[in-house]
């Protein structure tokens, strides 16, 4: 059996005693409490679904939530593992409304494998991937992509507010690291062909002498807990900081961090960039939908948006149709 975890984090908006305890704290308009963080779309069986079908190599899932879970849930299956935010977070960290505090403290999970993926429950499987998918000779498998931050980008659209975090992560890991020094000891973790059309840009940035910034595929991120231990021993500010607010804040840093403490060190197998993986609900929900059914990758991202009632109900009614023409059978994790 394989000794990866997998690891998702899941919340529905619509539980009224959550959102009781949620108000009681929303008194701060500079944090961002917006109803998309935390709207559940009913697409929960499917990840489920499409790991057991997918990924059965897996050696438990270790599934984080502040609420009852779903009623369909089977919590009687051997891999299933529910973690209460009480059962990691220290106290002065909850509550967290914020996915940064629990993401951020993933590996103070007692009996979590130190290989683990974690996702996003916005995150899917769409066909078989094997082990080495996301570790490959104990190493955690991603690709260093550099990019410039689109600071122009943070007042122009709704969502801007995410780049922030761009810039916060990449201020603290120059602070902890010496890009060129990072560079010279893996050059070709960062210039390694599989990158294809990135490595033209990769060449053009590793000119600079601070990292610039990196490209974040918002997709299952492989990790190995210590990484996470060493990230709060040099960032014990920032996170400790970050860890303390209930929303999200323009001044903090999320897992992204600890990632690109392993992007710096080296400490990462190459793998080619899975693209045109992540999309929007409501925007292009035809080739999303497309895109699930003809399983043309192996994973995908699908990030929710503010929109009016009418797209919410049609979207959800289209991308579920989707999933359910590819993953139609329930999994051993519903209840029979």
């Amino acid at each position: 059996m394989s000794n990866i975890d997998f690891v998702i984090t899941w919340v529905d908006g619509r539980d009224p005693e959550w959102r009781k305890r949620k108000e009681a704290l929303s008194e701060n308009s500079f944090e961002d409490e917006r109803e998309e963080r935390y709207r559940d779309w009913g697409l929960l069986p499917y990840w489920f679904r499409g790991v057991e079908k997918y990924a059965p190599w897996v050696r438990k899932i270790w599934f984080i939530c502040d609420q009852n879970p779903p009623e369909w849930l089977n919590l009687d299956h051997p891999k299933l593992n529910i973690v209460r935010h009480e059962d990691y977070l220290p106290d002065e960290y909850r509550p967290a409304f914020s996915s940064h505090p629990i993401e951020l403290n993933l590996h103070r999970i007692k009996g979590l494998s130190e290989r683990f993926v974690y996702f996003n429950d916005d995150m899917y499987l769409l066909r078989p991937v094997k082990e080495s998918m996301f570790f490959r000779r104990g190493l955690p498998c991603d690709s260093a992509l550099l990019n410039t931050i689109p600071t122009d980008d943070l007042a122009g659209i709704p969502d801007g507010r995410i780049f922030y975090m761009f810039l916060n992560n990449a201020s603290y890991i120059n602070r902890d690291y010496d890009f060129r020094s990072c560079l010279k000891r893996n050059p070709l973790k960062w210039l390694h062909p599989v990158y294809g059309k990135d490595l033209v840009r990769n060449a053009m940035l590793c000119i600079w002498p601070r990292l610039v910034g990196t490209v974040e595929l918002h997709l299952p991120q492989a990790f190995l807990k210590r990484t996470f231990r060493e990230a709060w021993e040099k960032d014990f500010d920032i996170l400790d900081m970050t860890s303390r607010h209930h929303f999200r804040n323009d001044l903090d840093v999320n897992q992204w961090l600890v990632r690109l403490h392993h992007i710096m060190k080296g400490e990462f197998s190459v793998r080619k960039p899975i693209r045109n993986a992540v999309f929007t609900l409501g925007r292009n929900n035809e080739e999303l939908a497309r895109t699930v059914r003809e399983q043309k990758i192996p994973m995908i991202c699908i990030n929710d948006a503010s929109m009016d009632t009418q797209t919410y109900t049609d979207s959800k009614r289209e991308i579920q149709a989707a999933f359910d023409a590819l993953l139609p059978q329930p999994s051993k994790f519903e209840k029979g």
